[in-house]
């Protein structure tokens, strides 16, 4: 009898990552060191949504039979299944965006249209509605050409996506290209969605689950990611210190990094569960009204300098308050959300 494969360390992997998104909106080092902070919450911490990708796109295409009929299907549920996760994170928070003043003179039916099709809601989601039109679109190509040849469009596609995000400073500087781009963000801030961005990493996902990989040990993949992220780190910097970024997300070395990280994730032991494996979702979700919670509460209790002025302090509070409030989630939600982001 064929064991199961056991993939608790993918679990933890993305576990960690939904911990660095919180660490990207928290900026947990900025209290002690600017430019560490820069390095963790900047840079390392932009590896947490390509490794939820590259997971999605691991998990979902693995498990298609080339039934045309029976693929389309489960496609169908799963962007139903995202879908629904999208709905419930846009309507929970409303509250926040009136609060903010989202519905102010400066809404219309146009802009809440890109808000809702590929920029977010909120600052965060803009994830779900970038995994349904990247899988829809991987899904598609992957069903008209090779996987070689899908990899060079999804490399081709995430290139585009580059000179609108952190090589924005080159495409500045020539006059076709801005106007390309001007005319692009017409229809979304930002090139990190689901036609530039989510691509490349759903079609690594599809790498990895359906192309033999070398015989590497477990240290060769880490070694190999390690080398891959002080590449990406001096990639990074070198683009901050030139001014090019127009946005941060997006960095050649981030991919190669994204799939050492994924393949030598795939070598650690330990347990994890269903409960667990949910957490990490809403995790995603709810980490901004942690957020508000954390500074709302410091505030209440006069321990502003305690809980928000230190930044570290205030990540690791918004992170327990995150997982608490994730918890309580999985355990009283109706609708049991069983995709893998």
């Amino acid at each position: 009898m064929v064991s199961k494969p056991n993939y608790s360390g993918l679990d933890w992997l993305k576990f960690i990552a939904a911990l660095f998104v919180i660490a990207n909106h928290t900026s947990p080092l900025l209290s002690y060191n600017e430019y560490f902070d820069f390095l963790f919450s900047g840079i390392i911490s932009r590896l947490a949504v390509p490794i939820f990708f590259m997971s999605t796109g691991f998990f979902f295409f693995r498990k298609l039979t080339g039934d045309k009929v029976k693929d389309q299907k489960a496609l169908f549920m799963y962007l139903k299944k995202i879908g629904i996760l999208y709905l419930i994170a846009i309507l929970l928070y409303i509250p926040l965006n009136m609060y903010k003043g989202d519905f102010s003179t400066h809404f219309t039916f146009g802009s809440c249209i890109r808000d809702i099709v590929f920029d977010g809601t909120f600052y965060h989601l803009w994830y779900l509605p970038a995994l349904i039109i990247g899988l829809v679109l991987t899904y598609y190509l992957h069903q008209k050409m090779s996987l070689s040849m899908l990899l060079v469009v999804g490399l081709l596609l995430y290139i585009v996506g580059l000179f609108g995000d952190s090589y924005y400073g080159i495409t500045e500087n020539i006059a076709v290209l801005k106007h390309f781009y001007e005319w692009l963000f017409q229809f979304f801030d930002y090139t990190r969605n689901g036609i530039f961005y989510a691509p490349i990493y759903l079609i690594l996902g599809i790498w990895a689950a359906k192309r033999p990989q070398p015989a590497r040990t477990p240290i060769n993949y880490a070694c190999l990611f390690l080398i891959s992220l002080a590449l990406m780190i001096a990639e990074a910097s070198f683009l901050k210190a030139l001014q090019f970024p127009r946005h941060d997300s997006m960095y050649v070395f981030a991919w190669p990094a994204t799939y050492f990280l994924f393949h030598w994730a795939l070598s650690w032991k330990g347990r994890s569960g269903k409960a667990f494996r949910e957490w990490r979702v809403w995790i995603y979700i709810l980490h901004p009204i942690a957020i508000v919670l954390v500074r709302g509460a410091a505030e209440f209790v006069k321990l502003e300098a305690l809980f928000i002025t230190n930044s570290l302090i205030h990540f690791v509070a918004v992170c327990l308050a995150s997982i608490v409030m994730a918890a309580l989630a999985v355990q009283i939600s109706v609708i049991k959300f069983k995709f893998r982001p």
